[in-house]
């Protein structure tokens, strides 16, 4: 039996085979809004979001460690997360990119629950509190505990695939 601390290193791995593979892996296309401390609406998209538990329900969102909305982002801070839906593609970009307010200024957005910039037209809006934060690597973790959740009826998400955007209307929802 081979002693853990004689084990040969782990061969580094190759990051562009990693990142490859994790284009090919469909992902929900989502933005995340809240309020700055001076009260400013700020808000990122992300793509690395999943469900955590059921009871209590919550979720998880990675965040790049140098995201302004997750400086806006402590423990107990509530936020929206927007599912973005088809013909969205436009908020998608520009939610992707550094900056602020201005963002904002392609949006159709009004106050949310509490009081949060909500987007309109969205495939779906969960209204969550951050419960934690766990540090990933260049990412932080951030979960959030589920506080309301808005579905509107035949809205079709947007995906992430391929480095690309995709709508989902074309997908067949099983009988």
């Amino acid at each position: 039996m081979m002693n853990p601390a004689s084990r040969p290193p782990a061969p580094a791995p190759d990051l562009a085979g990693f990142k490859s593979l994790m284009a090919s892996m469909p992902q929900a296309v989502t933005v995340v809004t809240t309020l700055s401390p001076q009260g400013e609406p700020v808000g990122a998209t992300l793509s690395s979001v999943m469900s955590l538990s059921l009871d209590p329900p919550m979720m998880v969102c990675a965040f790049d460690r140098g995201s302004a909305t997750l400086a806006c982002l402590p423990e107990g801070q509530p936020f929206l997360l927007h599912l973005l839906a088809e013909g969205q593609e436009a908020l998608a970009y520009a939610f992707a990119g550094k900056g602020g307010v201005e963002k904002f200024a392609q949006a159709d957005w009004s106050a949310g629950p509490f009081d949060l910039p909500r987007l309109a037209n969205a495939a779906g809006v969960v209204a969550c509190r951050v419960a934690a934060r766990h540090s990933g690597g260049d990412h932080v973790l951030v979960t959030g505990e589920i506080c309301a959740i808005e579905r509107p009826d035949d809205v079709h998400p947007l995906l992430y695939f391929r480095r690309a955007l995709h709508p989902t209307r074309h997908l067949r929802t099983p009988a």
